[in-house]
């Protein structure tokens, strides 16, 4: 099982993982368990509210709003928020200790398919 999930942007790499006190936090600030906002497209503010609480304790002063401007960049270099879900948002889920690595395996792949079909 890999230690973190990895968003490239603009050359740059950021170390993206929840810790159990931040997923405490966030469960408290959405009030529900994160597992619910993986069932169906979570809103754009949503994940990258999850995505900044994934990065700040491995990428030292990063806010809120840099994450906006790296959401930015990425959909300029091509990204787009379906991409985002699949390839970073997910994998945070995968390396926070969500899943099973089997069923971590599986939602890979059937993200694989699904974005073959887009």
């Amino acid at each position: 099982m890999k230690q973190f999930a990895i968003w490239e942007v603009d050359g740059q790499e950021y170390k993206l993982k929840l810790t159990t006190s931040t997923i405490c936090q966030l469960e408290e600030k959405f009030k529900t368990n994160l597992l619910n906002l993986v069932d169906g497209m979570p809103a754009l503010a949503t994940m990258l509210t999850v995505t900044h609480a994934a990065m700040k304790d491995w990428n030292h002063g990063i806010k809120y709003a840099d994450v906006q401007n790296l959401f930015d960049k990425y959909c300029e270099a091509g990204g787009s928020q379906t991409d985002f879900m699949a390839d970073v948002f997910i994998e945070i889920y995968n390396v926070s200790g969500f899943f099973s690595q089997a069923l971590a395996d599986s939602m890979t792949e059937k993200i694989a398919e699904a974005k073959e079909q887009i």
